[in-house]
């Protein structure tokens, strides 16, 4: 059974590389290019790797909040709250320091990835993956459409079986009293 639903997974795979990718031989292109699960497989890769880092910015950017509170020229005229601003923003810098280099050495491990072929091929095959889905879609509504036709056959057949059976009883009824009135009656004289 699984292996049904590998070639069948398979095929459909091969069938949406003979839409996205250009007329030929897809043998000819797959050595030419790598194939668009392979390069789906990589984004996704790149994309994992980028999400890993998000827990550093996400610390970053709460400690902007309270700094942009802080540099807010019309907040708290008070020479105390301001002293207290100044110490905040001093206390806060090493690790806006720190945090910036940990963004800048990210954004450059990323920067060959986001640069790469592979990001590219992706972009550029984006309108054939949308035609490719809209294709998908439609066969689904119509296979929804076909499915539905075929539970009211379905239930129509079931109806009728059903018929069929009340009516074989009825008619079995029948002839069972028939036959009863059929036999001779033995009459006893009393």
């Amino acid at each position: 059974m699984d292996e049904i639903n590998l070639d069948l997974l398979e095929k459909r795979i091969e069938a949406l590389e003979l839409k996205v990718f250009p007329a030929g031989d897809p043998s000819a292109i797959a050595n030419k290019n790598q194939t668009i699960t392979n390069i789906l497989t990589q984004v996704q890769t790149f994309v994992t790797t980028a999400l890993t880092c998000r827990e550093t910015i996400t610390s970053m950017l709460q400690c902007y909040g309270t700094l942009n509170e802080y540099l807010d020229p019309a907040g708290g005229a008070d020479e105390l709250e301001v002293e207290a601003k100044r110490h905040y923003i001093l206390q806060l810098h090493p690790e806006i320091k720190d945090t910036l280099q940990t963004h800048t050495r990210i954004l450059q491990n990323l920067l060959p990835y986001v640069e790469s072929e592979n990001i590219s091929k992706v972009v550029e095959m984006t309108a054939q993956l949308e035609e490719a889905s809209v294709s998908h879609l439609n066969l689904y509504g119509e296979w929804r459409d076909t499915m539905y036709k075929m539970v009211v056959a379905l239930q129509n057949f079931t109806d009728i079986m059903s018929s069929i059976k009340v009516l074989f009883s009825q008619l079995d009824n029948t002839l069972t009293s028939l036959e009863y009135s059929l036999q001779p009656k033995f009459v006893t004289e009393e």
